[in-house]
């Protein structure tokens, strides 16, 4: 075995190597041959093996190459001449790319670093899809659950609920469904009679809406057929929060007689904890439909629910309820002429379908982001494996085929992508965290919980080997592909280096359209978020605190004299300067409809001009700070048995009045009633900001405000703007709405700057994601520009070196540089614009106030994109102006 060592030092000598250098070699070298002795021991013994091994190290062949290949160290000369196949070969790859990415830790560093970004962030968003749309609903075979919808496209209604006789002649001819039940979620009921009162989010349910979930009660029971009887005895189930924080968790609530909106009911259940269906319910009561008190078409309309039988398809219950439906309307063509039916799965019926597209979106969006990331690891990889093309050549020289090296080179980009998962898992994890502390404060729908699931590491493996792939695939091909006989006689670092220097710069250019597309999303998401946090509405958001009532009596004079009591008695509270009703609020509440204008012609309803609207007493201007530009506001003297009377913003007089003066005209606010609701306009006020930005375009849309006393209301917003902390007349106004009404609660208390963050939230999360998204993606591609202009430098060294010593000058090579990297910038950049431009009008859910072709911000994007490229020039530049003219004409 001396002798073995003895005769492999002597081989390493030759290639002339450093003592540092030949130590790494010999140990490599050791470590392959023993591992080969030790296999064939067993074979052949002791002495043959030994024999055997001491031919490779006498080799002849191996001696010249290694003289032919000094200065360029082989590490795996030895190793490469058998291929290495099955699982010994496979280890053996993996223990050398493990070694081998470790003598390059800037280089590894990087391509860690982009990778796990690039799997993180993809991770996070896939993460929150899968949490809110694809995990389903938490039921047994929640996936068979369906949401039942109509539409009537001759009449432009994409999607509408159920007439409640629709509803019995579904539930009554389907065959496809075990159960068929109705709803009707996000009511609010007052519930009282027992302790404090209190407003809950309920829903009203068919006792089969229940039941097919097959969630059982945690205490009690579900509803019966019976329940659903009108005038039978009214039952309520609790969710298991109310049941804990209402009722301190007592099993004996059962059967406990409490009163809802005024009525008296027993509490005959108590649902699982994190039950909360249909959407996000606290209370359940029965939904009693009678369809013979109205006509056809007429009365209460709901949503329809069903689970699938078993074997029953989407298609085959649609195709059987496109037959009920073509009888009602046979039978019914007035109401029902061009109404369509369509079950899907729950989950699709209920999310609005802005939010798929958003969420999807989003996705696509960090999908570039981890695209990016791969390249950016192809480039790095590349470069390493122009650097290594003696290695790969010599080792080809001694037996290893190319399938053996490019082999090798995609089990180093799966060490690597596997490493980047690890941490990518890490960086997912703490985006995950983020998002939810970001939302907390919003209400999503029960089964909507985003976490790191065990089910998202098979995604983040599949992430990490589309890493692989994508980032070890090229440097692959292009090291199996090296000319030996090329590269043996050339000392330079050959052909197949400047081949990959070419595709390096294909790709950064490619990694440079991709960000720029993004920046150009990410920018304008900045300035929609920014727009948000700088937006001074038209009315006042400070000082005031909001809460809302709804009342249990139906009488319309007994609501208006109720209403008229409680704001005299609020307007006297210590510390309140003024106090207005509304029915909404500014921000959060508005009502959209349209509204067609006295001696104007439209073809078609669809011309009707678009308004908001909101209902408002006469405190409303004083207490938000809404000054009337002309005319009058609305006034003590606007109530019911007056003319009715509104006011509009400045932007609907303006379209619809151009110019004229809209005081004194009428308008229609119910063009489509057969009985018209013409109101006069009394007043113009500035344009507001209405409410969810989301839902139109145009932050300053049309608006009117109506006056509150002129028409009935069940229920109220409360405004009070006070002169020191708005918190403090949260109990005395509770007082004065109790004194006139003891089982009537005041609910969400919020004051008016939390009310319009909270219309905002889904823009300030999603358009931050968009900002994360566009940074990474800019730091990513300008690391990939860096690295390829360096490897570009590292290929022309010798060149920029002669022409240093034929006179060029240091401002002739640092101009010749950054001519390569302004190429490959313009390029990418002309690219990138282009395509961001069109996503930006995709995304344009999450855009507030800014248009997708905005010149200034797509100025803003090139001006930095150009200052990071060229920024990643200079030091590639500077190495360029170093080379050494003598050495450069000494080695040609």
């Amino acid at each position: 075995m001396d002798e073995w060592r003895s005769r492999l030092r002597t081989v390493v000598d030759l290639w002339e190597l450093t003592p540092e250098q030949a130590s790494g070699i010999v140990d490599e070298l050791e470590q392959h041959l023993e591992e080969e002795f030790a296999g064939l021991r067993g074979r052949l013994g002791e002495a043959a093996a030994l024999d055997r091994i001491m031919k490779q190290v006498n080799d002849p062949a191996l001696q010249t190459v290694a003289v032919r290949a000094r200065h360029d160290p082989p590490v795996t000369v030895i190793a490469s001449r058998a291929n290495g196949s099955g699982w010994r070969g496979l280890i053996r790859d993996v223990r050398y790319g493990w070694r081998g990415l470790g003598r390059s830790p800037g280089t590894t560093a990087m391509a860690v670093i982009a990778l796990a970004l690039g799997i993180g962030l993809t991770t996070v968003m896939f993460s929150i899809i899968y949490g809110t749309l694809l995990r389903g609903l938490p039921f047994e075979e929640g996936d068979r659950i369906a949401g039942v919808m109509e539409a009537n496209p001759s009449r432009g209604v994409d999607q509408q609920d159920l007439s409640m006789h629709d509803f019995f002649a579904y539930r009554d001819g389907q065959k496809s469904f075990d159960a068929f039940g109705a709803y009707l979620p996000m009511q609010t009921i007052n519930i009282s009679g027992d302790d404090h009162p209190e407003r809950l989010d309920a829903a009203r349910v068919t006792a089969e809406a229940l039941t097919m979930t097959r969630v059982r009660p945690a205490l009690g029971r579900l509803f019966h057929a019976e329940d659903e009887v009108t005038g039978t005895p009214w039952v309520a189930i609790l969710s298991h929060s109310v049941w804990r924080d209402r009722y301190a968790g007592d099993s004996t609530v059962i059967g406990r007689v409490v009163r809802m909106n005024g009525q008296p009911a027993t509490i005959i259940g108590v649902m699982p904890d994190g039950f909360g269906f249909p959407s996000s319910e606290k209370l359940w009561v029965p939904l009693r439909l009678d369809p013979s008190t109205a006509p056809w078409g007429s009365g209460q309309r709901v949503l329809a629910v069903g689970r699938l039988r078993k074997g029953v398809t989407f298609a085959r219950a649609n195709a059987e309820l496109a037959g009920i439906a073509s009888r009602i309307e046979g039978a019914h063509r007035q109401t029902n002429e061009g109404v369509r039916v369509l079950a899907q799965p729950y989950i699709r019926t209920v999310v609005r379908s802005q939010i798929y597209t958003l969420l999807y979106t989003m996705f696509g969006a960090v999908a570039l982001v981890f695209l990016v990331a791969c390249t950016n690891v192809a480039n790095l990889l590349l470069g390493r494996a122009a650097r290594r093309t003696k290695e790969v050549s010599i080792r080809v020289a001694l037996g290893a085929s190319r399938g053996a090296i490019a082999r090798q080179f995609l089990v180093e980009a799966l060490v690597l992508s596997s490493v980047s998962a690890a941490v990518g898992a890490i960086v997912a994890q703490a985006g995950i965290l983020a998002f939810r502390a970001s939302i907390a404060d919003t209400q999503w729908p029960f089964w909507v919980d985003i976490r790191l699931y065990p089910q998202l590491f098979a995604f983040i493996a599949l992430a990490a080997l589309v890493a692989c792939v994508v980032s070890g695939f090229l440097p692959a091909i292009t090291a199996s592909r090296s000319d030996v006989t090329e590269l043996l006689k050339d000392e330079s670092l050959g052909s197949s280096s400047r081949r990959g220097g070419r595709l390096s710069r294909g790709l950064v250019v490619f990694e440079l359209a991709l960000s720029s597309a993004l920046l150009v999303v990410a920018a304008l998401a900045t300035k929609s978020v920014l727009n948000l946090r700088s937006l001074e509405p038209g009315f006042r958001t400070h000082d005031i605190m909001t809460g809302r009532v709804a009342l249990r009596i139906r009488d319309h004079d007994q609501q208006a004299a109720f209403f008229d009591r409680m704001e005299q008695e609020l307007a006297h509270l210590s510390g309140a300067a003024s106090v207005s009703l509304s029915s909404g609020l500014p921000g959060s509440g508005w009502g959209e409809g349209v509204a067609a204008v006295e001696g104007h012609t439209y073809a078609r309803t669809n011309d009707w001009p678009a308004v908001r609207s909101l209902a408002v007493t006469p405190g409303f201007f004083e207490t938000f700070g809404v000054t009337v530009l002309r005319g009058r506001p609305i006034g003590a003297e606007d109530r019911i048995g007056s003319p009715p009377v509104a006011v509009v913003n400045q932007r609907f007089a303006d379209e619809n009045f151009r110019g004229s003066d809209p005081i004194g005209r009428r308008i229609n606010i119910h063009p489509a009633d057969t009985i018209p609701s013409w109101v006069t306009i009394v007043g113009v006020m500035p344009t507001l900001y209405a409410s969810d930005p989301a839902s139109q375009l145009d932050p300053w849309p049309a608006e009117l405000v109506t006056a509150f006393d002129q028409t009935s209301h069940g229920a109220a917003s409360i405004a009070v703007r006070t002169a020191g902390d708005p918190s403090s007349v949260t109990q005395p106004l509770r007082m004065v709405v109790a004194s006139l009404d003891p089982d009537l609660p005041v609910y969400a208390f919020a004051t008016m700057s939390d009310v319009l963050a909270q219309s905002r939230w889904y823009i300030r999360v999603f358009g931050g994601l968009f900002v994360v998204f566009g940074i990474v993606a800019l730091a990513l591609s300008s690391i990939g520009l860096y690295a390829v202009l360096s490897f570009s430098v590292s290929l022309r060294e010798r060149e920029m070196g002669i022409r240093m010593a034929l006179g060029a000058s240091v401002t002739d090579v640092i101009r010749l540089v950054f001519r390569d990297g302004a190429m490959q910038l313009g390029i990418g950049i002309a690219v990138g614009v282009t395509l961001g431009v069109s996503a930006a009008r995709v995304a344009r859910t999450v855009l507030f106030g800014v248009q997708a072709t905005d010149p200034a911000l797509i100025g803003v994007v090139i001006g930095t994109l150009a200052v990071a490229g060229f920024a990643a020039c200079v030091a590639p530049a500077v190495r360029a102006t170093r080379s050494d003219p003598v050495r450069s004409l000494r080695s040609e």
